[in-house]
C-alpha cells in the first residue's frame, strides 16, 4: 500500500524531512560558528549563528540545547570556555549553579543543576 501523492501521511511525512533537514543545517551552521571563532573571525561566526537561529525560527523549531546554553543570547556569538567565556561553579547544599560571563559583551548566564547523590 503506496501513499497517494496528496495525502496528508504524505505531506506530515515531507514536513519532518524538512525539519529534520533544517537542524542539520543548524548544526553545521554551529559547527561552522565554533570554527571562525577559534580562528578570531567573531563577526563571521556571529552570522553563522543568526543564520542557524533565523532557520530555526522559519521552520518552527525548538532551540538545540547547544543554541540555549552555549550561545550568548545578547551578542549571538559561540561560548567556548577559556576563549569567550569565563565559567565559574557555585556550589550550595542542594544543587550546584553553573556561572558562565562572556567575555565580549558581560552577558551572564546561570545554570542550576542537582548535586549528585
Amino acid at each position: 500500500m503506496g501513499l497517494a501523492k496528496g495525502s496528508l501521511a504524505s505531506k506530515v511525512r515531507k514536513r519532518d524531512v524538512v525539519k529534520d533537514i533544517a537542524l542539520e543545517r543548524c548544526m553545521i551552521l554551529y559547527r561552522l560558528a565554533l570554527r571562525e571563532v577559534r580562528e578570531g573571525s567573531l563577526d563571521r561566526a556571529k552570522k553563522y549563528v543568526e543564520l542557524g537561529i533565523r532557520l530555526l525560527q522559519r521552520y518552527r523549531l525548538r532551540k538545540p540545547m547547544y543554541y540555549r546554553r552555549w550561545v550568548c543570547k545578547r551578542c549571538h556569538i559561540p561560548l567556548i570556555p577559556g576563549l569567550t567565556t569565563s565559567v565559574r561553579i557555585r556550589s550550595t547544599r542542594t544543587h550546584v549553579i553553573v556561572v558562565k560571563k562572556c567575555s565580549i559583551c558581560g552577558w551572564i548566564s546561570r545554570t542550576p543543576m542537582r548535586k549528585r547523590r
